[in-house]
């Protein structure tokens, strides 16, 4: 099975780190509070069933949150005399055929378009990748083809 990548920043890797102990924590007291028994009368209890399926939820979750922080690898933004090209974690200010918009490039566990931080997995993520100040990149998405002009790169 081929493990995945996950790029995270700092704040991202402790935010899914403090999550996990969270749902460490709640199958803890789950599994130590009153688990209801498997048997009500002659039947399968029904309040059993709820429960395991609620566990079984669970511990799907935490093995997702494992494979996660196992496999995370932290942007770490380059050195100074490195800093020329679109990387992960640098925010980028492009003109998308006369409309101006800044991304910050982020792994895909913490894209949030809303909040203008694009995956390094999307088309224009993935598009603006290595591209330098005033290089055109040409993005296509499913809708539309873009030709992206870069003026600007931060890096945080």
């Amino acid at each position: 099975m081929i493990e995945n990548k996950y790029y995270l920043t700092k704040e991202g890797l402790e935010k899914i780190q403090k999550d996990y102990e969270s749902l460490l924590e709640f199958r803890k007291m789950k599994t130590t509070d009153d688990v209801p028994s498997i048997w009500h009368s002659e039947d399968v209890n029904p309040e059993y069933l709820s429960f395991q399926e609620d566990m079984n939820v669970l511990e799907a979750r935490l093995t997702e949150y494992e494979n996660i922080l196992k496999n995370v690898e932290l942007i770490c933004l380059p050195s100074k005399d490195k800093r020329t090209a679109v990387c992960l974690g640098s925010t980028v200010t492009v003109d998308l055929g006369g409309e101006v918009d800044t991304f910050t490039i982020v792994g895909t566990l913490e894209a949030d378009p809303l909040q203008k931080r694009i995956s390094n997995e999307s088309p224009i993520g993935s598009g603006l990748l290595g591209a330098k100040i005033g290089d055109i990149v040409k993005v296509k998405t499913a809708l539309v083809n873009h030709d992206c002009r870069i003026l600007n790169i931060i890096y945080n």
